[in-house]
């Protein structure tokens, strides 16, 4: 038995030789595998310079390298202004042809022109173990290739996407490299950081999908795919999956003043509340409730799209506000609505707004059930002043004032970016406002989850 003055040096001394024993082991990790790894480039090509960096690593005897899309995704939304090359750890450089992606995952698999390089890593077939350690490689920052330790802790919860929790610093530059197993096999693709440790990695498997629908794809001599029908499927397929998703789950109301709205329908939609108080210079009361997706899809710099997310304000000011100075500090509130996604004008067209009133019965226990009002919905046309439709019955409807407007993908023209707004205008000093955006959807899912949206509001 020792001693615990003798135990103590002896755990100090295996500690400091486990800490050197891992140090040799990453530098023989690096050293094994350096080959395979390359600083990916784009150029913009007027003046041959570097436009983006990120990273990559070859996959394949022929010369394959996976990446990040979005490391290469302005020479997919303009071919004619950027190229793609790469830069070796020894310093070779060459260029690359971009064969296939997944936007949705966020990878492109790329192949070198001319002679490829000798070295290449091997996927994984199964996942780490929770708490298991794995090396992030990469080329942070321009500095040179990186080795980045951390642990895996599975897959990250609250996202529609799969994406492996890493606690090690992935950084700028380090998109698109590997991250490998003590046996040297690739088990995720550097993806995104939060910082603080907190990093997400693309799971590996998603690589081997796409390298096998490449495959399945790809003409006999192995080319590149014409990226844009594919884009469009893989948006189409996403964006159902997303819908689907929401449409079925159990939409479960909170309360906001005197109304029930909806809260968090699935676990990737995130609700934050807010609530400011009246005062001089702001006679009203507001809370606010904002729900978001927390992904989306990366399209390129300027363009992005799968967003779901939707807000609540539910407005009062004291009775001794008149209604008209109370509609008036509303609707200056609620005039900066705008799409939460990035879209410019080579991407989108203009929206095309619908605005019409509509009713919202009662039912008998003194909520109010908001549906579509028929006949007594009243379209905006040609600038005339709309009047909101009449009470039906013995209580009283809600009225609302709502706008729906749609905007479509110019490359990808069955899917549209959805704005709708909608604002109670029949209490005097009250109110209700309604807003959502979907960023990437089909009509005919939109509709659905509009309906399914006004539907679920309740008033007391």
């Amino acid at each position: 038995m020792l001693k615990p003055f003798t135990g103590l040096i002896a755990l100090l001394l295996l500690s400091c030789c486990a800490s050197v024993a891992l140090s040799q082991s990453y530098e023989q990790l690096y050293s094994d595998y350096r080959g395979s790894l390359y600083q990916i480039r784009l150029i913009e090509q007027s003046s041959n310079s570097k436009a983006g960096l990120g990273s990559g690593f070859q996959i394949s005897t022929d010369g394959l390298i996976a990446t990040n899309y979005h490391v290469v995704s302005e020479a997919v939304h303009d071919p004619d202004k950027y190229t793609l090359k790469y830069l070796s750890v020894d310093g070779k450089e060459g260029e690359l042809e971009l064969l296939d992606v997944d936007v949705i995952n966020d990878l492109a698999i790329l192949r070198q022109k001319g002679e490829p390089g000798r070295d290449f890593l091997r996927l994984a077939s199964k996942s780490p173990s929770k708490g298991e350690t794995i090396v992030s490689m990469g080329n942070p920052m321009d500095l040179g290739m990186t080795i980045v330790p951390g642990t895996y802790n599975g897959i990250a919860s609250g996202s529609f996407y799969d994406r492996i929790h890493f606690s090690g610093s992935i950084n700028p530059g380090m998109s698109g490299g590997p991250v490998i197993n003590r046996s040297g096999k690739v088990v995720g693709i550097n993806v995104a950081t939060a910082g603080n440790q907190i990093s997400f990695l693309v799971p590996v498997n998603k690589l081997v999908a796409l390298l096998l629908d490449y495959k399945k794809e790809s003409s006999a001599d192995n080319g590149a795919l014409e990226l844009q029908p594919v884009i469009n499927r893989q948006l189409h397929k996403n964006q159902q999956r997303i819908i689907d998703q929401i449409l079925a789950a159990d939409w479960q109301l909170r309360p906001l003043g005197d109304a029930l709205v909806v809260g968090e329908i699935v676990p990737s939609v995130q609700c934050w509340g807010n609530s400011t108080d009246e005062d001089d210079d702001e006679p009203i009361t507001q809370v606010a409730k904002g729900c978001t997706g927390q992904d989306i899809v990366y399209l390129s710099e300027d363009f992005d799209t799968g967003r779901v997310e939707y807000e609540f304000f539910w407005l009062e000011a004291d009775d001794g506000l008149r209604s008209s100075r109370f509609y008036s500090a509303y609707e200056e509130n609620m005039s900066g609505f705008f799409p939460g996604n990035s879209a410019g004008e080579d991407d989108v067209t203009d929206f095309n707004c619908k605005q019409q009133f509509t009713s919202h019965p009662r039912n008998g226990n003194g909520a109010t059930k908001a549906e579509d009002s028929g006949e007594e919905s009243t379209e905006a046309e040609g600038g005339e002043e709309q009047k909101p439709p009449r009470a039906n019955g013995s209580r009283d409807p809600v009225i609302a004032r709502t706008s729906y407007c749609v905007r479509r993908y110019k490359d990808y023209p069955d899917l549209f970016d959805v704005f709708y707004v909608s604002l109670t205008v029949d209490q005097n000093n009250r109110a209700l406002v309604s807003h959502f955006t979907l960023s990437g959807f089909t009509q005919e899912s939109a509709i659905a989850f509009t309906q399914k949206f006004a539907s679920e509001i309740e008033w007391h």
